[in-house]
């Protein structure tokens, strides 16, 4: 029998030792699911807003947001920012330092903008429920996850980094 159904790639998730610090600065707000897209947007046109006077923004660049885990009420802090090569900022820029150290990638593609926000909840939920917890690697820090959005999401087949801080169980 012949499936005229394109099966999905299974996801995958690679760990990599990133051997320096990385500098991302941008805005940052603490938001919950019942706020989240309110907030979420104006801190996104916010950062847009001042994002010319960021001070040596790497080359290649890209843009991270960065979800923090929820405290026990279910708020949690998200960023987003530029990647760039010093943390000397002005003041209206948080910098937030990506220490060395191991990072899981999942590699989210997706066809349309519209599709993105599922496929990258199926590639956390892959994560969190099947991969991490066989791993031998738990999460490190406050983060709970980064999305890079790169030259990769502006091209005909768009795709996006998920990244998630690592250190051994």
């Amino acid at each position: 029998m012949f499936s005229f159904f394109k099966k999905k790639p299974p996801i995958t998730v690679r760990v990599k030792e990133a051997e320096a610090l990385r500098y991302v600065a941008g805005l940052q707000t603490l938001t919950s699911k019942s706020t989240f897209k309110k907030e979420i947007s104006a801190l996104q046109g916010a950062f847009y807003e001042k994002r010319d006077r960021l001070l040596q923004r790497s080359a290649p660049s890209g843009t991270m947001v960065i979800s923090y885990k929820p405290d026990e009420k279910g708020r949690f802090s998200y960023f987003v920012g530029d990647l760039v090569d010093t943390d000397q900022q002005e003041s209206c820029f948080m910098v937030v330092t990506l220490e060395p150290g191991d990072y899981a990638y999942i590699t989210v593609d997706f066809k349309v903008q519209n599709d993105l926000i599922l496929s990258v909840a199926k590639a956390k939920l892959h994560f969190f429920e099947k991969w991490l917890p066989n791993s031998g690697y738990e999460l490190r820090g406050d983060i709970e996850s980064i999305e890079l959005y790169d030259r990769r999401s502006k091209i005909k087949l768009p795709s996006i980094e998920l990244i998630f801080p690592l250190r051994k169980k």
